[in-house]
C-alpha cells in the first residue's frame, strides 16, 4: 500500500466504521473485504502499538482460525476505540502516522473495559523513559543543543536517540516522530 495515503475513520451510531480516503470521492463502510487497508492498518498497529495489538489478539483469539476475519476484528476495534470522530482537522492515518483521538468509549455498557489504556489511547511501543522525554522535547521545537544542555548529555547522543526512536517506530523522518508524540504522549 502506498505510504502517502491518508484516511479518516468515523463510527456511525450503529457501530459500523466508515472510511474516507483523501482523493477518493466516496465514503465507504470499512468491511472485512477491505483486505489491503486491513493489512496496512494491522501492520501499523502491530509495529507501533504492540501492547494494544497483543491485547486485541487475545480478545479475538476465538476467531484466529479465520486469519482475515481475525485481523479485521483487531483493526475494526482499534479504529472504534481511537478514531471515532469525523473531525476534518487531520486525517486519522497520514502515511504511516496514526493520529490517536480521545473519544468516548464505544463499549458504553462496559464501564470497566479491561482494555482501557491499552487499546484506547495506547502509548507508542518500546520507548524508554529517556527516549520518550527526548522525543517530547524534540516535538515541542527544542533543538539538539537545547535538549542536550537541559539533560546534560551530548548533542550526538540526542541525535542518536532520535534516530533509534525512528527505527523503533519504523518512521522515516523526525517530523513523523513529532506527529506521533504530539498525539500520544
Amino acid at each position: 500500500m502506498n505510504c502517502t495515503r491518508k484516511f479518516e475513520f468515523y463510527v456511525s451510531p450503529d457501530g459500523s466504521v466508515k472510511v474516507d480516503e483523501e482523493g477518493v470521492p466516496i465514503v465507504k463502510e470499512f468491511t472485512e473485504q477491505e483486505h489491503e487497508l486491513t493489512d496496512f492498518v494491522a501492520n501499523l498497529i502491530e509495529r507501533q502499538y504492540p501492547s494494544a495489538y497483543k491485547a486485541l489478539e487475545i480478545e479475538y483469539r476465538a476467531s484466529m482460525p479465520n486469519k482475515r476475519f481475525f485481523k479485521f476484528l483487531i483493526v475494526h476495534r482499534f479504529i472504534r476505540c481511537n478514531f471515532g470522530k469525523f473531525d476534518g482537522l487531520t486525517y486519522d492515518i497520514e502515511g504511516e502516522v496514526l493520529h490517536i483521538e480521545d473519544i468516548a468509549c464505544p463499549l458504553k455498557w462496559k464501564n470497566d473495559c479491561p482494555l482501557k489504556g491499552i487499546v484506547c489511547r495506547p502509548r507508542p511501543f518500546g520507548l524508554t523513559k529517556r527516549e520518550a522525554e527526548i522525543a517530547k522535547m524534540a516535538s515541542t521545537g527544542n533543538t539538539y543543543e537545547e535538549i542536550s544542555e537541559e539533560l546534560g548529555i551530548s548533542h550526538s547522543t540526542i541525535k542518536n536517540i532520535l534516530q533509534k526512536i525512528k527505527e523503533k517506530l519504523h518512521l522515516s523522518t523526525s517530523k513523523d516522530i513529532t506527529k506521533i508524540i504530539i498525539t500520544t504522549l
